[in-house]
């Protein structure tokens, strides 16, 4: 899926502070990077985490970095779970995916670069939509909301300020600096339901009950030692321990089949294993907390270090170490190791060295182990529906700069404020014209994993625009550290973080266990108090009417004096500066050309951009509403907005399910509403527009104009008379968060916003004028053609996805409306064909909005009779006929089977094979219905009721007469298919350390395919390779069992359980339900779900399995090899495309750590 998310607010209440609650205005978060520059000064401790985050692709990158020392005790670093910090961030963006390692940080996802990547589900929870959900630094992460259904909202403090609370200091009655003095020195709360102990023999274990989800509990066994604590010759053995006693675990297997899930990482400071079990057994309902804790105790502290066993994870591990090695990797080293240069950490990655890694017998291994691994160096946390404490204490009993006080968290809050205002100004005033950087980010953040606080600044820039945007990005901090932000700034994002804060105060008992449980973990290792949310949220009321705007600026000047005071002798002195530039750049009319930068270049940059003139900022009026009340009933009677029947058959305006409680309407304009009322996340709503068509209506004249003309929109920002600026300050203070998308198929618009102060309408009214008053800029349109031509011209740097895009240029005939538009269809392009292209798909009967919420039914429909009753109507255009054929690649040709080459230092290796599918609703190539294939195959089958009772008294459903057995049993096929994989081509024969199916089934396309995505090393790949081919066409030869089907279901129906807490997922159910151009989708197709996959049989499977292509004539493979010795790429096709699904590892140092051991 091609993706064009507006680009993030810089500013506004997007710093993410120490982390005090999950989902907490106030949390930790890391920040996304892929390489920098870094400065260090020598300073005193400061727990205080303020990242925002945001991610852009360009061809080198430039950070400064400083450090300080924060805590005495290093752990992981912070994941953001701060929600403020997103409103600024995505006000109108998404910004680029980007995902972590799974393994070290486990609640970042770690992307595949290449093909698109589907979770193997009937129904997709985001129709292809990256969709932000934690509201966490300025980063828009591609992930869905983790919020589920709990009590009443509780009562909170309202957050609204008026102009005269926050222009005057004083309190109502008079009090002395020495009595405020002892105020801010009170600590702060403690979360009133956080338990600690520590055992007689020295472990010490944190538990918080906690009811979301229900009944399941989070167990993680932290151990405290890392690859930091390894000796010259044991680099790596942390993470070898991890290996050996996670996988040698005979306690741990014996939890698969009961719905746990588990796994294990290594860093720097820590291994960490952590399970996620449901409470109790499905069929006996015994308790499995004790199962947990005694298998966590076996893998801890009683491993076995079997000789087999040792082999098997050393070549696991060797070939992660391979698929590790990239560029990424490499830069995130380079930091690290200017950044810690007077410590261990600089040379002590956790995959450690492959030569070292050869060696060790098990002998040396366990003594290792003998060392670190006891009861007083390790830490147990268990989060979740625990009900019975003192039991589970006893049941622990196994054999074996900080943030607190009210000055902290004010300080904290003051650093916010004043590096929103910088990422704002930056990101919003510079992309309102042609900037010379593509992102400039401003990191400060405590980091556990490395024990100290660090401030990143981080230029991003086209190769021939470094200089200029290093010159900008200093100029800007200097004038911010000198003149301040101004009291609208102050007033703005305060009471942005204080609007999100009653937010997610609100939401106390709907947070996921294992959001708490990462939030407690950090907190201790950091030294932070521990407050709930609603704690959280007082304490900031406490301390936001004590902040004046003059103590604003100076904390906040004291952050920026690194980059503002360079050069000066008392400026804080700069750890390091890492430049990551290409050996290679393009320029027009000269070709592919060497480039270098000095470093007397950069720090000329950095002392010319701070000799720039600077001015003060001035004030910006912000709307309080895009449509005023005047203007919208001058709408209605021009329009006279109502709903209309559904369907022309039937007389019926509203239809509602009552089992699902999903309400359908349709306006007299032509646009489809389906929406739903929840309590999943208090008083929060999400919306998302569909709109048809989608790049598929592309031409041979057009390649790129939808996914360009949808970039440009969103690089733009305007609507109406209205200045970005002015519609992000707006999406600011109405806790809005907007991105606009495209895929294949689909145009999407997705709003989160807040149902407090009206946000509903606010969102609403952004939508309107999205669609009736958008606004196309030439700037933006060149900004958006450059983007994807760098894009384009970045596809031969990587391996994965120079492999990739070979695949999918084979496969689907050279489709261009598949990849990256090429250089020649986007000279071809300008504003007025990219316009058309998106806005041609913008009309009633082609559009759909689906809303998810805490609202009411009179809220949410008054908002759709308002804003979308009066978008004008139009006819819809015949999109299908518009639509040029689609096809894959005949058999024979010779590209069924390829190899890529590309020259590096190091050998890696990988290769994709894919094949074609149906579509998730039985369509295949060349629009054949395969449902009349099913009918005859089943012509002499005695099938006497499509609804019938089993054995067991379970309801059962003929799947096989279903709109949905495709997409039911192709997911089905994908979980026994995966765990095939990973046991026989990773486990059994150590040929890879990844290997993974995933399906892509379109909803209006007739098409769909599978692909295999496997890394391994040169000597291996190729084995891999026919291995992979083994497994997906070994199900006749090996066939599938009951055991693999029913683990399978299970796998598929928890994940459904889980999301339907979630308003995202939500979204997702019901996309298309009134979508002409997907006619088979109805309602029955969601609550029929869990009976569709607990009714499927091994029949049904492999008759789903028979129109998944996996013959010779069918397979497409591509092998692409790296290395010194790497031969000349034997085909001479051009790179065009991008890889969908691509989610570089983001974070500092983040690509330095281990990937997930399962």
């Amino acid at each position: 899926m091609a993706s064009a998310p507006f680009p993030p607010v810089a500013a506004s209440a997007a710093s993410a502070p120490p982390r005090l609650a999950p989902r907490h205005p106030f949390a930790a978060a890391a920040a996304s990077r892929r390489s920098s520059l870094s400065f260090r000064p020598a300073a005193p401790r400061r727990p205080v985490l303020l990242p925002p985050r945001s991610s852009a692709v360009a061809a080198n990158t430039l950070r400064c970095t400083h450090r300080r020392a924060v805590s005495p005790r290093s752990r992981r670093r912070a994941q953001g779970l701060g929600a403020a910090s997103a409103l600024a961030a995505s006000a109108w963006g998404a910004g680029e995916e980007k995902g972590g390692c799974l393994s070290c940080f486990p609640k970042s996802r770690r992307g595949r670069s290449g093909l698109a990547r589907f979770a193997p589900c009937a129904l997709p929870h985001a129709s292809g939509v990256s969709f932000r959900s934690r509201l966490s630094g300025f980063k828009v992460r591609p992930s869905h909301i983790l919020c589920a259904a709990g009590p009443d909202e509780p009562h909170v403090a309202s957050p609204t300020w008026s102009d005269t609370s926050l222009d005057t200091p004083d309190m109502d009655h008079a009090i002395s600096k020495e009595e405020l003095e002892d105020v801010l020195n009170t600590p702060l709360p403690e979360h009133p339901k956080l338990i600690r102990g520590q055992l007689k023999n020295g472990l010490r274990y944190l538990i918080l009950p906690n009811k979301v989800p229900a009944n399941r509990f989070e167990a993680h066994m932290e151990v405290h030692v890392g690859s930091i604590d390894e000796e010259e010759d044991e680099q790596g053995i942390a993470h070898m321990i991890e290996h050996v006693a996670f996988l040698g675990s005979k306690k741990r297997e014996k939890l698969l089949g009961t719905g746990a899930r588990s796994n294990a990482y290594t860093d720097f400071h820590h291994t960490v294993f952590h399970i996620h079990s449901p409470t109790k057994t499905k069929e006996y309902g015994e308790d499995l907390l004790p199962s947990v804790l005694d298998a966590l105790n076996e893998i801890a502290f009683h491993p076995k270090f079997s000789s087999s066993r040792v082999e098997k994870e050393r070549r696991a591990i060797l070939s992660e170490l391979q698929m590790m090695n990239t560029i990424e990797y490499r830069v995130d080293c380079q930091l690290l190791q200017h950044l810690h240069s007077e410590n261990k950490l600089s040379n002590r990655f956790p995959i450690g060295l492959e030569e070292q890694i050869h060696k060790w017998d098990p002998d040396k291994i366990r003594r290792f182990h003998e060392r670190w691994y006891y009861p007083a160096n390790t830490t147990l946390y268990l989060v979740g529906e625990i009900d019975d404490i003192p039991r589970a204490v006893r049941e622990i009993e196994i054999p074996v700069s900080k943030v607190q006080t009210y000055k902290d968290l004010r300080s904290v809050l003051m650093k916010r404020i004043f590096l929103s205002a910088l990422h704002f100004r930056i990101n919003t005033r510079y992309k309102s014209s042609n900037p010379p950087f593509t992102s400039v980010e401003l990191d400060h953040s405590d980091s556990g994993r490395e024990g100290c606080t660090v401030t990143t600044l981080t230029v991003t820039a086209e190769p021939q625009n470094w200089r200029s945007a290093i010159k900008v990005a200093v100029h800007e901090v200097r004038r911010l550290k000198e003149f301040g932000v101004t009291m609208g700034e102050m007033t703005r994002y305060m009471d942005a973080l204080i609007k999100d804060s009653e937010q997610l105060a609100m939401m106390i008992d709907s947070v996921p266990s294992v959001d708490n449980l990462d939030f407690i973990m950090e907190s201790d290792a950091l030294g932070h108090t521990v407050m709930d949310q609603l704690q959280g949220h007082e304490s900031l009321l406490g301390v936001a009417e004590t902040v004046t705007l003059e103590e604003v600026n100076t904390v906040g000047a004291e952050v920026l004096e690194f980059i503002s005071d360079f050069g000066k002798p008392n400026a804080p002195l700069p750890a390091a500066i890492v430049a990551c530039v290409p050996r290679m750049v393009h320029v027009d009319g000269v070709g592919e050309t060497e480039f270098e930068i000095y470093p007397e270049e950069i720090t000329e940059a950095i002392k010319s951009g701070l000799e720039e003139p600077i001015y003060p900022e001035p004030e910006l009026e912000v709307p309080k509403e895009l449509i005023t009340q005047s203007e919208l009933d001058e709408l209605k009677l021009q329009h006279k907005p109502s709903f209309v029947p559904l369907t022309k058959e039937e007389n019926v305006v509203k239809v509602f399910d009552s089992e699902t409680g999903i309400a359908q309407r349709r306006l007299s304009n032509g646009i489809s509403v389906n929406y739903k009322i929840t309590q999943n996340e208090a008083r929060v709503g999400v919306m998302r527009l569909i709109v048809g068509g989608g790049r598929a209506t592309e031409d041979s004249e057009s390649k790129g104009s939808v996914i360009v003309g949808v970039r440009t929109l969103s690089e733009g920002g305007c609507v109406g008379n209205f200045s970005r600026e002015q519609v992000e300050l707006f999406c600011v203070n109405n806790l809005i968060n907007c991105s606009l998308e495209s895929n294949e198929e689909f145009i999407f618009m997705e709003f989160r916003f807040a149902l407090r102060d009206n946000g509903m309408r606010a969102a609403f009214q952004l939508l309107h004028m999205v669609l009736e008053h958008n606004v196309w800029l030439e700037d933006a349109f060149d900004r958006a053609t450059q983007l994807y031509l760098s894009y384009y011209r970045s596809i031969p740097k990587s391996l994965e996805r120079s492999t990739a895009h070979k695949l999918m240029l084979a496969m689907l005939n050279h489709d261009e409306r598949f990849v990256e538009p090429s250089p020649h269809s986007l000279q071809k392009l300008t504003l007025q064909s990219v316009k058309d292209a998106v806005m041609n798909q913008f009309v009633g009967g082609n559009m759909e909005v689906s809303i998810v919420g805490d609202f009411t039914e009179e809220e949410v429909e008054s908002c759709v009779l308002d804003y979308l009753g009066t978008v004008r109507a139009a006819s819809s255009p015949n999109t299908e006929e518009r639509i040029e054929k689609i096809s894959f690649r005949p058999f024979p040709s010779d590209v069924h089977f390829q190899q890529v080459y590309i020259k590096d230092t190091d050998e890696r290796a990988c290769a994709y094979i894919a094949g074609p599918a149906p579509n998730r609703w039985g369509f295949a190539t060349e629009g054949n219905d395969l449902f009349n294939v099913i009918q005859r195959s089943d012509a002499d089958a005695e099938i006497s009721e499509q609804v019938n009772l089993d054995l067991t008294g379970k309801r059962r459903i003929d799947v096989r007469s279903h709109p949905l057995f495709f997409g039911i049993t192709l997911s089905l096929l994908a979980e026994i298919i995966n765990s095939r994989l990973f046991t026989t081509v990773r486990d059994s024969m150590g040929l890879t350390y990844d290997v993974s199916l995933e399906l892509n089934l379109f909803d209006k396309l007739d098409l769909g395919w599978y692909v295999i995505a496997v890394t391994s090393t040169p000597s291996k790949v190729h084995k891999a390779v026919d291995a992979c081919k083994g497994v997906l066409r070994g199900l006749h030869s090996s066939r599938i069992v009951e055991r693999e089907l029913d683990r399978a279901k299970r796998t598929l129906l928890m994940k459904h359980e889980a999301e339907t807490k979630t308003n995202a997922y939500w979204l997702g159910l019901l996309a298309h339900l009134q979508s002409s151009s997907v006619p088979r989708k109805d309602v029955s197709c969601i609550k029929e779900l869990t009976t569709l996959y607990e009714s499927a049989t091994i029949e049904d499977l492999y008759l789903a399995y028979e129109h998944l292509k996996v013959d010779d004539s069918s397979l497409f493979a591509c092998i692409g090899i790296a290395g010194a010795e790497a031969g000349e790429d034997t085909n001479d096709e051009e790179p065009d495309m991008d890889l969908h699904g691509m989610a570089p590892m983001g974070g500092r140092g983040f690509s330095t750590m281990t990937r997930p051991t399962t």
